[in-house]
């Protein structure tokens, strides 16, 4: 283990029922008086050769003894104990015949015993940790019924299967479209269910496009879905806004939150489309001046949820910090001080955030411990 500090971390860190949630009247900010320090925790390769920055995909397993990294170029499964901060194993996986995985791989996600979801915008399926193909799912929309027949969008955008393996959900849309909705598909009957999403419509303002020939380049704020909890949330980096979905009673939820350290969401007009790249990264600067929400954790030794977000300046970053109980009432915010840069590809074990990273070739882990 080798202590960074933080300057030097920060250098190289590149429905549906609405619910309110509100802090109660008189309550303590849990993290006011928040300190943090920081670990660089190097995972111990053997003698395997690889490149860890090619690392596309990645996900826990279910009782957070062991991460896995789906590794694009050769097309594997790498397997670390993060007990013993090693690599366990290299597993292969199919390109071609009956076992092939999607050729794009765009979505990776670890389910119960050993298997995984993985998808592109063409193809998706279940897989062993062997290679094996479990389940094959076909996610066109003229194999699911359900859905306008007139219909364009794909459902692929933002896949994930709830851990059962009876349910596909995502958020569709056109390549360049906006996002529809929720979809939620049985896999068994292949009937879809497609519920709206108001309260994040705004996110569209906040993305901007570069077209050139026949393609394009987006920035800014997009819709995301994750599994958190054994529940899914859908957010975006515009607001603070989110809706839940428990797959277990298909219960889908508005939450909204009394932020007083920043606002709620980004206000104002930008362009959404521009006419050359220069601009583009003009216009995606003025709207990450104001603040971007990140990513959900749910920290089960203090049974609380936490989010990150980030508002750029002229010279670096402010990242902010939230606290939520496990009913997603906001009880703490606070600015990471001395943080300069977002922290990305992260998770929480044992009380403790974690960001992938490769430090001098090698996969390492960089631990933020939080104390208030």
């Amino acid at each position: 283990m080798r202590k960074l500090l933080p300057i030097l971390l920060l250098s190289i860190l590149a429905a549906c029922g609405e619910k309110n949630s509100s802090e109660k009247a008189g309550s303590k900010n849990i993290l006011e008086n928040l300190t943090y320090s920081i670990d660089t925790l190097i995972l111990n390769v053997g003698d395997e050769i690889f490149n860890p920055g090619a690392y596309y995909g990645r996900d826990l397993s279910e009782d957070l003894k062991t991460l896995y990294f789906f590794y694009e170029p050769e097309k594997e499964i790498h397997e670390y104990d993060l007990n013993e901060l090693k690599l366990l194993r290299i597993y292969p996986l199919e390109a071609d015949g009956p076992d092939a995985i999607p050729p794009y791989l765009n979505y990776f996600q670890a389910l119960p015993k050993q298997e995984f979801f993985m998808a592109d915008f063409a193809k998706a399926g279940i897989y062993s940790l062997e290679g094996k193909q479990i389940l094959n799912l076909r996610i066109q929309l003229e194999n699911i019924a359900g859905f306008d027949p007139e219909a364009t969008f794909s459902l692929t955008n933002n896949i994930h299967l709830s851990p059962d393996k009876k349910k596909i959900i995502s958020l569709p849309k056109n390549f360049d479209g906006p996002v529809e909705g929720l979809a939620v598909i049985d896999i068994e009957t292949m009937n879809g269910t497609l519920q709206d999403i108001p309260e994040l419509e705004l996110t569209d303002k906040y993305n901007v496009t570069f077209k050139q020939g026949n393609g394009m380049t987006r920035s800014g704020d997009f819709h995301f879905l994750q599994l958190v909890n054994n529940q899914f949330f859908i957010c975006s980096g515009a607001t603070s806004d989110i809706y839940t979905y428990d797959w277990k009673t298909d219960s889908l939820r508005h939450h909204s939150f009394p932020h007083q350290l920043v606002a709620k969401s980004k206000t104002g007009d930008f362009p959404t489309e521009v006419d050359s790249h220069e601009r583009r990264i003009e216009v995606m600067k003025e709207m990450r001046k104001q603040i971007t929400f990140e990513d959900f954790y749910w920290d089960e030794t203090r049974n609380l949820y936490f989010r990150l977000g980030s508002m750029g300046t002229e010279k670096d970053t402010e990242v902010f910090l939230f606290g939520y109980d496990s009913q997603l009432n906001l009880i703490g915010e606070t600015k990471l001080e001395g943080m300069q840069r977002m922290i990305y590809q992260a998770f929480i074990r044992n009380g403790k955030l974690y960001s992938f990273y490769v430090v001098e070739e090698n996969p390492a882990l960089v631990q933020f411990t939080f104390d208030f």
